[in-house]
């Protein structure tokens, strides 16, 4: 009989970002004060101190938790310019007209900040009245408490140059913090390169929470995992039944992993975690699906029906491989899922 694992073996944190807004008429500019005190006393001091590096990271991971409509990200090298509409913030915040009207009159439609770097800090800086002004530490400290309400503890590195303005940046980083992926090197991430079998293995063995020490019981019926550093998470997977699509007598880790292989593994991990998929609908909408095998038919119809996967005009092209860029974002939904589910 195969294994189960519960679903709180990972712990995802959901990102639930906006501002508490509480305008006050004034000839100032002050942003704390159209921000909650009590987010604005959570954030401490740490934004005085951040890195822009830290900050970067921070903004594309607290992005995810909004629409595009609602803000707007920008980042490159030189500068990171974000935006965030009025109608965002009326979602998660009571204004009255004459709030949102002295907001107008500061800001516009929206409220938009730049941050450029300076040496390992940066400078902030907020529009305003018709033109670009500094944001002191105050400000800028209510600024990111407000803005990364999910409050993840940054770890070192991480600042990837192949992934600054990549539409996955945010997956990306994600996944970096939870120490779910890894880069190609301490500044890069090949986002646009190819997932391999052992990849699509450990990355996925890393987000069930489980340990190779503990969990650990013997070797997998694979017989090509001798030299492979990932033998034993393979092993672990294969005996909780997620990877039984790859049922040859060899794994071959290094192989590029199929669009529906990936499939067929992330919806086992989301039923391994205990995720209710019985009220999911499994249709498999896709016109491609006499190209399936037949055991990931299902599972890439589940997948689709909670808006992980896609294709491209009707298609999901199965036997195709995927970026280390697209499935960040896959398992990044994945991980959603399940942490909306606990």
């Amino acid at each position: 009989m195969k294994k189960t694992f519960l679903a709180g073996a990972l712990s995802i944190a959901c990102f639930t970002g906006g501002f508490g807004l509480q305008a006050n008429a004034q000839e100032n500019v002050d942003v704390a004060s159209f921000i909650h005190p009590k987010q604005a006393v959570a954030a401490t001091k740490q934004a005085q101190s951040m890195t822009y590096q830290d900050l970067y990271k921070t903004l594309v991971i607290s992005k995810l938790d909004y629409e595009d409509k609602d803000m707007t990200l920008v980042t490159t090298k030189n500068n990171i310019t974000l935006k965030i509409s009025l109608q965002a913030l009326l979602k998660v915040n009571k204004m009255s007209a004459q709030e949102q009207k002295e907001f107008k009159e500061l800001f516009g439609d929206s409220i938009q900040m730049k941050f450029t770097p300076s040496g390992n800090a940066f400078k902030a800086e907020v529009y305003a009245q018709g033109k670009w002004q500094a944001l002191d530490n105050a400000n800028l400290n209510a600024f990111v408490g407000a803005i990364q309400e999910g409050n993840i503890d940054l770890k070192s590195g991480g600042y990837f140059t192949d992934t600054i303005g990549h539409w996955a940046e945010g997956y990306i980083q994600l996944l970096f913090q939870l120490d779910i992926i890894n880069g190609t090197s301490a500044t890069t991430f090949n986002p646009n390169g190819q997932v391999t079998r052992g990849q699509l293995v450990s990355m996925i063995f890393r987000a069930t929470g489980l340990d190779v020490n503990k969990d650990y019981e013997g070797p997998a019926t694979y017989k090509d995992l001798a030299n492979f550093p990932g033998a034993k998470e393979v092993a672990i997977l294969e005996e909780y039944g997620l990877i039984d699509i790859f049922d040859g007598d060899n794994f071959e880790p290094y192989k590029p992993a199929t669009r529906e292989e990936m499939a067929f593994v992330t919806a086992r991990y989301l039923e391994s975690m205990d995720f209710d998929v019985s009220k999911v609908s499994k249709n498999n909408p896709f016109t491609d699906k006499n190209q399936m095998r037949q055991e990931t038919v299902e599972s890439i119809g589940l997948l689709k029906q909670l808006g992980v996967i896609d294709g491209a005009n009707g298609q999901f092209n199965p036997k195709g491989n995927l970026t280390r860029a697209q499935f960040s974002k896959i398992l990044t939904l994945t991980l959603m899922l399940v942490g909306a589910d606990e």
